[in-house]
């Protein structure tokens, strides 16, 4: 199970790569938004995403969308530091950080069972 993560801090984004693979799951990671759009543009094919929200280039909500519209049924986990403005394409869960690997591994293989 391939999963898009797509997180603008290092430190974040190497912590929750690493504990997704040791889980078991490929990841495909993306430093920001827009690094994240060019993969989909190169045509990458992802079971999952997690996603911050604010991020450089485009945000975590125009991520989803656009995954979305390859992947109609693509389960979406949105990260987030702030209380934002809930924007979520359907079937998306947004957890705030800090966020525990262990929930997030549950909801995915939860979501892709």
């Amino acid at each position: 199970m391939a999963i898009l993560l797509v997180e603008d801090d290092p430190f974040v984004r190497e912590m929750a790569a690493t504990q997704l693979e040791e889980a078991g799951f490929e990841v495909i990671e993306a430093v920001n938004g827009g690094e994240a759009l060019k993969l989909l543009q190169t045509g990458i094919t992802v079971d999952a995403l997690l996603t911050d929200i604010r991020m450089p280039e485009a945000n975590g909500w125009e991520v989803a969308r656009a995954c979305r519209e390859r992947f109609p049924d693509l389960p979406v986990i949105y990260v987030t530091g702030y209380a934002e403005q809930m924007q979520p394409v359907s079937g998306g869960v947004i957890l705030s950080k800090p966020y525990k690997m262990a929930q997030v591994i549950g909801l995915l293989k939860t979501e892709l069972a």
